[in-house]
């Protein structure tokens, strides 16, 4: 495992001129293209060499012949061709924002480049830029790769080097980074601790090593690995895909992403019945690979969780295998076992999630099995003092290999009542009645077989372990009502928890909005989520189509504003709505017992490009690819400023632009402004949705408008003001600083 780079501990920012502060490639190769052609040579080999070296280590390297004199003559004509070619020469992308940040965190920052002083004078300034320090070749003869400018720049600064940070484009310049001890960021995807898809990237991991704890105020994005990328053609996503994609979340703004289960699993339920908890199954790519993700993920400054899976294993885990050959087995005790009932039935009456009873008969040893979901998925004991110290050594293996934490599935389901009671009937003519294998789980008040008292006691276990390592702890708790999910997070119990009220709920703008207003009010510590691999996807729950699309990032935009962490699932950043799965083609067990509840809709392929298997695979994918068109996929909507998918983008860059106003206060206010309209305020903060299918009616806006769900213009540095109308499902973020 590489060592990070702690962003915390930097205490002055070193950067190279061109091609990392300063765009000027086409102005650079122009020059050196010209040059090669007066002397003969091709210009490629050329501008091999050109970057990050002064103008005489490049002639003297493509011209060895030359003797100093010519070579001074040679590369003046060079720079004089640079001087008089400043057409396109701006500052890059990012630039503002990186140093706005390092003013906010007040870093001291300078310029090192291998350019002669004139030039770098002459570049910056037609940039914009103004450095408080200028190291050039005058003062550092042989430029790059050697570190005397990136160690006088410290020197002058008056900052210890192994503090210092280099952000650098070129070979040359990381070399002399690392020559001067320094850590080392590089761009244009070379490879260093740091990869920074631009300076924009710096500036927000450096704004967010200061947030504590560090998923505070965090983007998560969930990735369901069989459909997010295959990296081998065998229609199967796996671990070096998701490694291959990395850049797309980068690109989306994402802080920390959530691997579904990626441990060796006969695949019954698609990973989520484990095998081995120590070992990653071959099909996601072994655990060569995830040490590989992981070490890619930290390289972009991405945290990555696991899945804990632990309130069941599958039936072909080694402990039940054992478990399961003597009632006198020393791992009997690993899962929960009784005699049969009086009538020689189920011990009780209660009900896996699949249907039928939660109880399998072993004729092996004579008695039943417990399993609230799949027979192949019998539960663990967690009332047995051996098998929780397993576990704990589990969750301690992980961190130590450089995990940040956990997705813990099925948080609130691991306890189960002592006495094994039966559960208390509801009413059968009862209102909102489902139908199938989802109702009779609803007939039951589900008092003794999860959400008991005692689980608590496990997550306060498990957060002592986490807390070492830093690392977080998300819990998947089915509680809707967020008062009584907020138990589940208070003190030092988990560090947050999924709200699963606009995932369980179909479209009513009303409803939607007293619900949101009443889980934000519960908790700062609570995770937003419209959607993941268990469920229809939000564009299909909240209307389909543009409607549906437009809802769900409103809501996005109001989640925006809410302490906690916010998460995407895999396709919402590009609207998806439900993937088309003939019954015929379909693989989940729930939809095998109740077709109109499959979770297949929401699993298909990640639509990455148009064509036969979408980008997500060469091959035949595992679940046909949902009907997706090119407007569904990323490259379809990529060059489109109004896209789904850009209009997210813009989202988080916004929210990312105010993370100071985020850090003022966990404190969030519902907002009347009156017009129909839902709004919420954070400090300075503001997130106004028209929530209702009709424009609003006009309001003066308390704020400058920074970000239009409609109007890609407006930004940070292009604010809107005034009197405006909300269109349907328009939605704004508003700035008062």
């Amino acid at each position: 495992m590489h060592e990070r780079v702690d962003l915390g501990a930097i205490r002055a920012v070193l950067l190279d001129m061109d091609g990392t502060l300063v765009d000027s490639d086409a102005s650079v190769e122009r020059a050196w293209t010209t040059w090669a052609r007066e002397h003969g040579l091709p210009a490629a080999p050329v501008l091999a060499v050109a970057h990050g070296s002064p103008s005489e280590h490049t002639v003297r390297h493509v011209l060895p012949h030359l003797d100093e004199e010519a070579v001074a003559v040679a590369a003046q004509r060079q720079l004089t061709l640079q001087y008089d070619d400043l057409s396109d020469v701006v500052a890059a992308r990012g630039a503002a924002d990186l140093l706005a940040a390092l003013e906010e965190r007040e870093l001291p920052w300078a310029v090192v480049t291998s350019a002669d002083r004139r030039l770098a004078e002459v570049r910056l300034a037609t940039a914009g830029i103004d450095p408080p320090l200028l190291v050039t070749v005058e003062d550092v003869p042989e430029g790059k790769p050697a570190p005397d400018g990136y160690l006088q720049a410290a020197a002058k600064l008056g900052v210890d080097p192994a503090s210092c940070l280099v952000v650098e484009d070129s070979e040359p310049g990381l070399a002399a980074g690392r020559a001067a001890g320094m850590p080392v960021a590089a761009l244009r995807g070379l490879e260093a601790p740091l990869r920074l898809s631009d300076l924009g990237h710096l500036a927000h991991l450096l704004r967010r090593a200061h947030v504590r704890p560090w998923w505070r105020d965090a983007v998560g994005y969930q990735v369901y690995l069989p459909s997010f990328a295959d990296s081998t053609g065998d229609g199967w996503g796996d671990l070096p895909g998701v490694g291959e994609r990395l850049d797309h979340l980068v690109d989306l703004g994402v802080d920390v992403l959530w691997l579904t289960p990626f441990f060796r699993s006969p695949m019954r339920d698609h990973g989520y019945d484990i095998a081995d908890h120590r070992a990653v199954d071959a099909r996601f790519g072994g655990d060569g690979a995830l040490d590989d993700l992981l070490d890619q993920a930290h390289r972009r400054g991405l945290r990555v969780l696991g899945d804990l899976v632990v309130n069941h294993t599958s039936d072909t885990h080694p402990w039940f295998v054992a478990a399961s050959s003597s009632r006198d087995h020393p791992l009997r005790g690993h899962y929960i076992w009784r005699d049969p009932g009086p009538d020689g039935g189920p011990p009780n009456n209660w009900l896996s999630h699949f249907g039928g009873p939660a109880w399998t008969f072993s004729p092996a040893t004579g008695q039943y099995y417990l399993h609230l979901f799949r027979p192949e998925q019998p539960d663990l004991n967690w009332r047995d003092p051996a098998l929780v110290a397993r576990i704990d050594e589990i969750v301690e293996y992980w961190l130590a290999r450089g995990l940040d934490g956990f997705r813990i599935d099925t948080a609130a389901y691991l306890v189960k009542d002592a006495e094994l009671r039966d559960n208390p009937l509801l009413p059968a003519d009862r209102p909102g009645q489902l139908g199938g294998v989802t109702d009779e789980w609803l007939r039951q008040d589900h008092r003794h077989d999860i959400h008991q008292p005692d689980v608590h006691a496990v997550h306060e276990r498990w957060r002592r372990i986490a807390d070492r390592y830093d690392a977080f702890l998300v819990g998947e708790v089915y509680e809707l009502d967020p008062v009584a999910l907020a138990r589940f997070v208070e003190g030092e119990r988990l560090h947050s928890s999924f709200w699963f009220g606009l995932v369980e709920s179909e479209w009513d703008a009303e409803r939607v909005d007293t619900m949101l207003a009443a889980a934000a009010a519960a908790s700062p510590r609570l995770s937003w989520v419209q959607g993941n691999h268990d469920r229809s996807r939000a564009a299909t729950r909240f209307g389909g189509g543009q409607r549906g699309r437009r809802r769900s990032l409103a809501l996005h935009v109001l989640m925006m504003a809410l302490p906690g962490t916010v998460w995407l699932y895999q396709g919402e950043e590009l609207g998806l709505a439900d993937g088309h799965v003939p019954p015929e083609a379909g693989t989940d067990p729930l939809g095998a017992a109740q077709p109109d509840r499959s979770r297949d809709v929401a699993r298909t392929p990640m639509p990455w490009r148009p064509g036969p298997g979408l980008g997500f695979t060469t091959g035949t994918p595992w679940l046909p690819d949902g009907g997706r068109t090119e407007a569904d996929t990323v490259a379809g909507q990529d060059a489109d400023p109004a896209s789904h998918l850009n209009t997210l983008r813009r989202l988080v860059a916004t929210r990312r632009r105010l993370a100071g106003l985020l850090a003022a206060t966990q404190e969030v206010d519902r907002v009347d402004l009156g017009a129909g309209l839902s709004a919420y305020r954070r400090g300075g903060l503001w997130a106004v949705a028209n929530l209702r299918d009709a424009p609003s009616a006009a309001i003066e806006l308390p704020a400058p408008a920074v970000f239009d769900s409609d109007d890609p213009a407006v930004s940070p540095d292009r604010p809107r003001t005034g009197r405006t109308r909300l269109a349907p499902q328009q939605a704004l973020l508003l700035a008062a600083r």
